[in-house]
């Protein structure tokens, strides 16, 4: 159990970080998500290779932990609701509009973009991670992060008529 304590210790942080920003920082979800990731990865401490690194390992079964949440909810609502688009007072109400309609973005992405956009925006690993994380060259990674930003650069614009 020590072992684990270290771990926990070390790399709660980096965890919590990731997984607030996907959920759009949802304090309480993330916190869940976060002691359910490190639930998770104690179970399956035993089956990790070490072909990765630990932070790398973690923020998988974070991802995966997430994944599972939202398809949990998108059954119990049974649609997946856009966020609306509303004028706001201030700047940071209207950052924070920003970022839902970004986020909802990304989600309607297809893989392996998806994958690439969130471990990189949210998690801010580098190419070489996420290319271990979702087996592909670190070179088509960065190809499918820049490829899909310019994308979302443009449906974001046409569709809730941000520039970023």
């Amino acid at each position: 159990m020590d072992v684990f304590e270290e771990i926990f210790r070390k790399y709660q942080p980096d965890v919590s970080r990731f997984l607030l920003r996907l959920t759009a920082y949802d304090a309480p979800t993330a916190e869940e998500l976060t002691q359910e990731t490190f639930y998770q990865a104690f179970l399956s401490l035993s089956r990790f290779r070490g072909e990765c690194a630990m932070r790398t390992w973690l923020f998988r079964i974070a991802k995966n932990t997430y994944s599972k949440y939202v398809r949990r909810e998108i059954r119990q609502r049974n649609t997946l609701q856009a966020p609306a688009v509303s004028p706001s007072p201030t700047e940071a109400a209207e950052d924070r509009e920003m970022l839902k309609c970004i986020r909802s973005l990304i989600e309607e992405l297809e893989e392996p973009a998806r994958s690439v956009m969130q471990y990189r925006l949210y998690s801010e690993i580098s190419y070489a991670e996420i290319s271990q994380l979702l087996e592909i060259r670190p070179g088509t990674a960065a190809v499918i992060f820049n490829r899909t930003l310019a994308k979302l650069r443009k449906t974001l614009k046409e569709r809730y008529g941000y520039e970023i």
